[in-house]
């Protein structure tokens, strides 16, 4: 009774009552699929994967699932074949079976008694470990600074009051499913991007000197929500002192002034899924003739990483290809100090997709239906090492059958692209304040 009491103490600390959506976006078939696949991978014991909080949900759970609401678990059963959904309030169940494909919904508060009843059956369970923290590979239960993350937290009261139960970490297994999109995660990618460019075009067109970084951030945002959006799919980065090009500056605090160069790192979301885009302009829309030549060369370089990325290479090592291709153009990449040329991370539900789960964009045989980013830069740096210019562009790229798709091809990269928007008017050109 005891141990009973404990759980369900435990399921309400960590849970809660918000209640949000609890469909899909997906057809139940898929979500149902993706389960199926998983329990390929654990036929010895099961699935424990929690929800989140009260924020935003989890990836993995909206990944099997769809299920928006909020302290939720879900549990995928390798040795029934079943799974089993709990959340807090079980009034719309016909609903949510309808919608997610589960065999069974039940209340949170019998998440233990179901518990107590695997151990006549397995020892095994397997749960996503935390991995917040980029390359954070957890010792025991215990994160770097000695705090139990909310995941271990979940493990920890298990084998307390369960201490037959033995953990093994689920990312990798869920990041071999989650790194290659079907085609209905595709379409929904493709709309994200479509949002997001069209918010750097909205942003090049408002552009001007004298406005501060947040302003920008400001008519990022606007425009990915009026289309359709949920917000950011990423901490928005847009630097406009070159010290912080490239980097995960997050500030957008300082004033552009004439003559600066923005280099803004900015994606949407929509329906959970994100994009990744990195471009580079100058905030008075002219580009000087040394602005022109980097723009030219990062150009030829995306160019060129494109017509190279397909199925079954690496892409750490597509460099010497990439490099014939320019050579054309005159550009000798290493000459010019041109970096990553290579796919920089996975992307999907999240702008680092399945980060620190042993598949790495660098080293994997790339296959239809994986999506990276694709990101080189140039950096240009002073006697003393400072950084005083430089160039970067980022797209989002689908592997596909014989090649590859530029998801965000609807931004403007040449030098012609974007002072062409950017003599055009924006939405900062209807809100100037009046003189007083």
């Amino acid at each position: 009774m005891r141990t009973r009491f404990s759980l369900i103490v435990l399921t309400i600390v960590i849970l809660g009552f918000t209640t949000l959506s609890s469909g899909g976006t997906f057809d139940k078939a898929e979500y149902k699929a993706r389960r199926v696949k998983l329990m390929q991978s654990i036929p010895d014991g099961i699935a424990v994967i929690i929800g989140s909080e009260g924020e935003k949900q989890k990836s993995n759970f909206i990944y099997f699932t769809g299920v928006e609401e909020p302290f939720s678990i879900l549990i995928i059963d390798g040795m029934k074949k079943e799974t089993i959904l709990f959340l807090p309030s079980v009034e719309s169940r016909e609903k949510i079976l309808e919608e997610t494909g589960v065999d069974r919904v039940m209340p949170l508060a019998q998440f233990s008694r179901l518990l107590f009843s695997y151990q006549a059956q397995t020892n095994i369970i397997y749960t996503p470990f935390n991995r917040a923290d980029a390359g954070y590979v957890p010792k025991g239960l215990i994160d770097p600074d000695n705090r139990l993350s909310r995941e271990m937290n979940f493990i920890s009261q298990i084998k307390k009051n369960f201490p037959c139960f033995r953990f093994k970490d689920l990312n990798h297994a869920i990041a071999e499913l989650r790194v290659i999109k079907s085609p209905a995660e595709i379409e929904v990618m493709r709309e994200a991007a479509r949002i997001s460019s069209l918010a750097h075009i909205e942003v090049l067109r408002s552009a001007k000197p004298g406005m501060y970084e947040w302003e920008l951030e400001a008519i990022y945002e606007y425009t990915i929500k009026r289309l359709g959006g949920q917000g950011f799919g990423y901490e928005p980065i847009i630097p406009s002192d070159p010290k912080w090009y490239d980097s995960h500056y997050s500030e957008n605090s300082r004033k552009i002034e004439d003559g600066d160069m923005v280099m803004p790192d900015v994606g949407g979301e929509y329906n959970y899924y994100v994009v990744d885009i990195s471009a580079t302009f100058p905030i008075n829309g002219k580009f000087t003739p040394e602005q022109k030549r980097l723009n030219r060369i990062i150009c030829a370089v995306e160019n060129a990483m494109q017509k190279v990325f397909r199925p079954g290479i690496r892409s750490i090592d597509m460099k010497a290809e990439v490099q014939e291709i320019v050579a054309k153009q005159g550009i000798d990449l290493d000459k010019e100090g041109v970096y990553r040329i290579e796919a920089n991370h996975w992307i999907g539900l999240d702008v680092h997709d399945v980060i620190g789960a042993g598949i790495s964009s660098r080293t994997t045989i790339l296959k239809p239906g994986m999506v990276l980013a694709s990101d080189p830069a140039i950096k240009i740096r002073d006697k003393n090492g400072n950084v005083i210019g430089g160039v970067k562009i980022e797209n989002t790229i689908l592997i596909t059958e014989d090649g590859c798709e530029n998801l965000t091809h609807l931004v403007p990269r040449t030098v012609e692209e974007i002072e062409k928007v950017m003599a055009e008017k924006g939405i900062h050109d209807y809100l100037k304040k009046k003189d007083k």
